[in-house]
């Protein structure tokens, strides 16, 4: 007896053990595809020329690619969520790494704009809206405490990482290579981890019969997500409260030069369609249905605060990284690469500011709260720093002390994933996740959107205002100038040498060209440092929101048992 005690115990402990490294497997590949697909986020940026020159199409072609993934993977993200768990997490995370990977082949293959538009946009984002959740419900569910803590932290970590390593790894791949070798290289690595899931001996959850699909709640929440990103994204074109010039569609001038911009009307739509869509989820719970998610995971203080909060640390994230890139290569003349280095302080202290937050957090050294609050202030110092390096004779190692300092701060706050994911009980962690995300990267596309707006508007404010008293350009010429910007919708900041070789182009020459640089150079650093300040201040803004949140996260209903629902 005592011998087959021994030998039961024995099994016991080896299947733990097998468990237990089922789960740092699956921590790891998980991981790994966050990074990959943060990475994807940000490398093509840079690789945007190669694209237009190979494809044979325009910038306007390869924007729209873009604008499209962020759409659909935005529009679907709660109802990738859903399915998950309903069908459970690692099979979603296997269709949709399976659907990224396709996507990314096709994408590398691709003769065309369709194609890319295919591969791209549509089965990437689809693959993204079903991984993304996923992957914070999986480290959710397969670790508990401390150990949760070092997951959630790590695949928050990952996010940072991949962002930043996107602009110098693409970098690298575009100049010596070709863009589509990124491209091939997701599809390699994606193909790795599914292959890597499916080896696991990890318990799936059984199949029961399921409640009606809330096939309306999707649509709500996809178009209504939708739509806020979609505004955003034509920030940059018309004008973040006024359009500055008519929007016209199929001909027709929808919204006049002076009128509220598409970003306010899409916005507002947006934030109309997703109210109804609370409603409808209401209105389900009330009959007895299944919703698509629990709006009364939002009364939990954690989640409510944590989620807002982290769509403001992936607003900065994503501002921060494309707007020192814009800087660098317009004003200091570096090619994708070059960006791509500079960016290495963040990266390296991103690393860094991850590990010694979740050290400190697993051996009780302090809370998770007050090391996200020094987040958000280190990265509002951090941008300030970058503020004063905005200049002509600034350098990339100028930029640098600001970038590692904002990098910290970064790091520190990717606890936030574990303090929002464990304030949800575990019946709920799919919905916890479904709308972290979704705040998350709400948050993103608005960085990118707002920086970008707030940069160009300022810009053109600055060209305007000097052309209109400059002493050197004649009328003639401050009127071209001034019809040009006001009836541009592709305005951005360009270098001085890209400036000279349009009015070559358009036959100025001599002191009038050298004045229209002086004005780009003001404009640009005027535009530039107002983006990057407003930045800092919504910095400041997530430090006065984490203040509010929960020292230590409500804890969680007992799990039956780990990985049940993964």
């Amino acid at each position: 007896m005592a011998d087959r005690g021994k030998a039961a115990g024995a099994g016991e402990a080896a299947g733990r053990a097998e468990d237990a490294g089922a789960a740092r497997v699956v921590l790891a590949v998980i991981a790994t595809q966050q990074l990959l697909m943060a990475y994807d986020s940000t490398a093509m940026n840079v690789a945007v020329s190669d694209i237009v020159t190979d494809l044979d199409t325009t910038l306007t072609g390869v924007q729209t690619a873009i604008s499209l993934y962020a759409l659909v993977m935005a529009a679907l993200m709660i109802t990738g969520s859903k399915l998950g768990s309903r069908a459970g997490h690692l099979r979603m995370f296997t269709l949709g790494a399976t659907l990224y990977g396709c996507g990314a082949l096709v994408t590398a293959l691709s003769p065309g704009l369709p194609v890319m538009l295919l591969g791209w946009s549509l089965l990437e984002g689809i693959g993204a809206a079903l991984v993304f959740p996923a992957i914070l419900s999986i480290a959710t569910l397969a670790f508990t405490g401390a150990a949760r803590t070092r997951a959630l932290t790590l695949v928050g970590a990952a996010a940072g990482v991949g962002a930043a390593l996107g602009p110098l790894l693409g970098g690298v791949l575009t100049r010596y290579l070709s863009w589509r070798v990124s491209f091939l290289l997701e599809t390699a690595v994606t193909a790795v981890a599914v292959v890597l899931i499916n080896r696991q001996r990890i318990p799936r959850p059984k199949t029961v019969r399921q409640p009606s699909f809330d096939i309306l709640g999707a649509v709500l929440s996809a178009l209504g997500f939708g739509l806020i990103v979609l505004g955003t994204l034509l920030a940059s074109r018309y004008g973040l409260l006024t359009t500055r010039t008519d929007v016209v569609l199929s001909g027709r001038t929808v919204l006049g030069e002076g009128a509220v911009s598409p970003t306010v009307v899409f916005g507002l739509s947006g934030v109309v369609v997703l109210a109804l869509f609370a409603w409808w989820e209401r209105h389900r719970i009330h009959t007895g249905r299944d919703p698509l998610v629990r709006p009364a995971v939002l009364r939990n203080r954690a989640t409510r605060v944590g989620s807002l909060s982290l769509g403001l640390q992936f607003l900065v994230l994503a501002g921060v990284f494309f707007l020192v890139p814009v800087f660098v290569q317009t004003t200091l003349d570096y090619d994708a690469l070059e960006s791509g280095l500079t960016l290495l302080p963040a990266t390296v202290m991103l690393v860094l500011g991850a590990a010694a937050g979740t050290r400190a957090v697993g051996r009780g050294r302090t809370t998770r709260k007050p090391l996200i609050i020094v987040g958000f202030l280190l990265i509002a110092a951090g941008a300030a720093m970058i503020v004063f390096a905005f200049e002509p004779v600034s350098s990339g190692l100028k930029i640098a002390p600001g970038l590692a300092v904002a990098g910290l701060g970064l790091g520190l706050c990717t606890l936030l994933p574990d303090l929002v994911q464990s304030s949800a009980a575990e019946d709920r962690v799919s919905d916890v996740a479904g709308l972290s995300r979704s705040f998350s990267y709400l948050g993103q596309s608005l960085g990118i959107a707002l920086a970008g707006a707030l940069m160009i508007g300022v810009l053109i404010s600055t060209v305007l205002a000097s052309v209109r008293t400059s002493t050197v350009l004649t009328a003639g010429q401050k009127v071209t100038v001034e019809h040009a910007l006001e009836h541009s919708v592709q305005a951005t900041a360009v270098s001085d040498q890209q400036l000279r070789a349009e009015l070559g182009r358009q036959g100025i020459t001599g002191p009038p060209a050298d004045e229209l640089v002086r004005i780009n150079v003001q404009a640009r650093e005027d535009g530039l440092t107002a983006a990057m300040a407003a930045m800092g201040v919504f910095a400041l803004s997530g430090a006065a929101l984490a203040a509010r949140l929960p020292r230590a996260a409500r804890k969680p209903a007992p799990a039956r048992e780990q990985r049940r629902h993964a």
